[in-house]
């Protein structure tokens, strides 16, 4: 019998991942990052979801992103006091398309964001494992109970980071 390695999916949330750790105090190194994650399994789609941006600093960031090995997936630039709405959208498209096509076995959404969570809950239905790691600080309220409670498995990203700190 052959045994294969999971299929994981990584599917990241870069804003809400940027104001969340920046809450905390941390850059976050996507290299390690990819690695505390990866284990054992093999990466089938490792998306990084933001705003496009023109500013010099975020494209640096951006393209330090993509070197990690992830595909940058930006959306519309965001506009100064109005939510980003489009980039949730197409984070949910991407994951329940993944997920009617077969691409992965275990889906790790890196987000707070209750939005995705009717995402989550959809993915599960369909028998996907469905990991949500986010920060967890209570007071910031960053990780959504919606998100916790539809996940096959949550990770508490403020306990681990060290492991991904730059």
């Amino acid at each position: 019998m052959i045994v294969t390695s999971p299929r994981l999916a990584i599917y990241i949330d870069g804003a809400n991942m940027d104001i969340a750790s920046k809450a905390v105090g941390i850059k976050i190194d996507y290299r390690k990052f990819k690695t505390f994650f990866v284990g054992n399994r093999r990466i089938a789609v490792a998306n990084y979801y933001n705003s496009n941006s023109s500013d010099p600093a975020e494209r640096a960031f951006y393209s330090s992103v993509e070197k990690a090995g992830f595909q940058l997936v930006l959306g519309p630039l965001k506009i100064s006091g109005r939510p980003q709405k489009e980039i949730d959208v197409q984070i949910a498209v991407d994951m329940i398309s993944g997920a009617y096509a077969g691409v992965f076995d275990v889906a790790l959404l890196v987000t707070g964001d209750g939005d995705l969570a009717p995402a989550v809950r959809k993915m599960v239905s369909m028998h996907k494992v469905v990991e949500v790691a986010s920060f967890n600080d209570p007071a910031r309220r960053e990780f959504a109970w919606s998100l916790k409670t539809a996940a096959s498995k949550t990770i508490d990203l403020t306990r681990n980071v060290d492991k991904f700190r730059m």
